[in-house]
C-alpha cells in the first residue's frame, strides 16, 4: 500500500510542522556560534595561523563523509526518528561544549564527531520529510528547508544581541540547552517506528553505474556545486573574521551584513518555484552567480571605503549589497541539483551521491586553500576566492544549461535547497 493510506492527513500535517520546528531549532543551535568564530579561534590559539584553522574546519567534514556511508544502514535498523534523535541531541550537546576547548587538536576531534551527527540528522530528517511529502501529496520540502534558513537568520540576530553582554561560554551554553530541550520535545512528536514502517512504498531497483563509467557531466556538476555553495559558507564563517579583523566591527555590528545575506537566502529559496515558472532554473542560476559576484565585490569595496566616513553607513551599505548577493546565492544549489535530475545515462540518486561525496572532498581542500590565502595575502585579498566562485558557478550553470532541457519546477522541488540529499540505496 502507498503511504497515503497509512496515516491520517491531520497526523501527517502535525509531523510536517514538527519537521519545520526541528530544522529551525537545529539551525538556531548550530549557527549561533558564527559571529563569535574569532573568539573560538583565539581560544584554540590559531589567531595567527588561519591556515591551520581552515584545514581543521575542512577536515572536520570527514565526519560527514563517514556518516554518509553508514546513515542508510542506521536508518534501516533504527528508523528515521531514532537516528534524528541521536543526531540532533548529540550535535547540540557538542555545540555547547565547543567554547570550553582550548586546544585545536581537541577542537578538531570534537567537530569531526559533531559533523558525523549533523550528517546523520540531515539524512534521517530528509528521509522522513519525503515520507510526509508523499502522504500529503504536495511539496513540503521547501517550507521545511526554508525553516533552516529562517533559523540561521534568527540565530544571527539573537547572537548579535547576546554577544554584546554575554561571555562566549554562557552564550553557547544557553543556546545549546534551549535547543536540547526543544529537540527532546519535538522528537517525541515525530513518526513512530510503526508509522514509518507502514509508510514505506516499494521502489524499483536502479542499475548501478561504475564509478569509472560516470559521465563527465557529473564531475562538472560536483565542481560547480562547490563553487555554488562556497560563497554561502564564506559568508557564514570567514566574513565574520573579515568584519572583525579588517573592518574592526563589534560583535553586534558583525551580525548585520550576514543577517541581510541570510534573509535574502530565505526570500530566494521560498521563491524558487515562482522563478522556475518564468525562466529555466539554469538561466536563473547563471544570473544568480554573476549578480551575486558583483554584489559581493561591491559590498566589500563600499563597506571598506565608507568605513572611515561613517561606520554605520558602511555596515548598512554593505548589508544592502550582501542582500542582493544572498538572492543570487539562493538559487545556486537547487539549480545544480535540478540539473543532476536531467542526466539520462545514470540514475539521479547515484548522481547526487557522487556529487555529494566529491563535493565534500573538495570542500576539505577549499577550506585549507582559504586559510592559506588569508595567511599569505591577507584576509581582504582572500575574499577574491568566493567572488570568483560566484562567477564560476554562474558560468557552470550556463555550460550545464546547454546540455539540459528546461528544468521544470517539480524537478527543482524534488531536491531541497539546503541540507544533505537523502540517498536511497536498494
Amino acid at each position: 500500500m502507498a503511504a497515503a493510506e497509512k496515516i491520517s492527513l491531520a497526523r501527517a500535517n502535525r509531523i510536517k510542522n514538527v519537521m519545520v520546528g526541528t530544522f529551525f531549532t537545529q539551525a538556531l543551535v548550530s549557527m549561533a556560534i558564527i559571529i563569535r568564530i574569532p573568539e573560538i579561534i583565539d581560544n584554540i590559539g590559531l589567531s595567527k595561523n588561519l591556515a591551520i584553522w581552515g584545514t581543521i574546519t575542512g577536515l572536520s567534514g570527514l565526519g560527514s563523509i563517514v556518516a554518509l556511508v553508514f546513515a542508510h544502514r542506521f536508518v534501516l535498523r533504527f528508523g528515521t526518528t531514532r537516528v534524528t534523535q541521536i543526531g540532533t541531541l548529540s550535535a547540540t550537546a557538542i555545540q555547547g561544549l565547543l567554547p570550553l576547548i582550548g586546544n585545536y587538536w581537541i577542537y578538531f576531534l570534537a567537530t569531526l564527531v559533531q559533523f558525523f551527527f549533523f550528517s546523520l540528522y540531515n539524512n534521517a530528517a530528509n528521509a522522513q520529510a519525503l515520507l510526509i511529502q508523499k502522504r500529503l501529496n504536495r511539496v513540503v520540502l521547501g517550507s521545511i528547508h526554508g525553516a533552516w534558513s529562517l533559523g540561521v537568520a534568527v540565530a544571527t540576530l539573537i547572537s548579535g544581541i547576546l554577544a554584546s553582554f554575554l561571555p562566549l561560554v554562557w552564550h553557547m551554553g544557553i543556546i545549546a540547552a534551549v535547543g536540547f530541550v526543544a529537540h527532546l520535545i519535538l522528537n517525541t512528536q515525530m513518526m513512530t517506528r510503526d508509522e514509518e514502517a507502514r509508510s514505506q512504498t516499494k521502489v524499483r531497483a536502479e542499475k548501478k553505474v561504475s564509478w569509472l563509467k560516470t559521465p563527465r557531466i557529473v564531475w562538472l556538476l560536483a565542481f560547480g556545486l562547490l563553487l555554488g555553495i562556497w560563497p554561502e559558507l564564506v559568508m557564514g564563517d570567514w566574513m565574520t573574521l573579515y568584519s572583525k579583523n579588517v573592518m574592526q566591527l563589534s560583535a553586534s555590528l558583525i551580525a548585520i551584513p550576514y543577517t541581510a545575506f541570510a534573509i535574502a537566502m530565505i526570500v530566494g529559496r521560498f521563491s524558487t518555484a515562482w522563478v522556475s515558472k518564468r525562466m529555466p532554473v539554469n538561466r536563473a542560476g547563471m544570473f544568480g552567480g554573476y549578480i551575486g559576484g558583483v554584489a559581493m565585490l561591491a559590498g566589500l569595496l563600499f563597506g571598506y571605503y565608507l568605513l572611515p566616513i561613517n561606520q554605520l553607513l558602511a555596515v548598512a551599505v554593505q548589508a544592502g549589497f550582501f542582500f542582493v548577493a544572498g538572492l543570487g546565492e539562493s538559487i545556486m544549489v537547487p539549480a545544480f541539483y535540478s540539473a543532476a535530475s536531467h542526466i539520462r545515462t545514470i540514475p539521479a540518486t547515484q548522481v547526487l551521491a557522487r556529487m555529494g561525496l566529491v563535493n565534500s572532498l573538495l570542500f576539505i581542500i577549499a577550506k585549507g586553500v582559504m586559510g592559506s590565502l588569508a595567511d599569505t595575502v591577507g584576509l581582504a585579498l582572500a575574499m577574491i576566492f568566493p567572488i570568483l566562485a560566484f562567477f564560476g558557478s554562474g558560468y557552470m550553470q550556463n555550460v550545464v544549461g546547454r546540455r539540459a532541457n528546461k528544468l521544470e519546477a517539480q524537478n527543482l522541488e524534488n531536491y531541497p535547497p539546503t541540507g544533505s540529499m537523502p540517498v536511497v540505496k536498494i
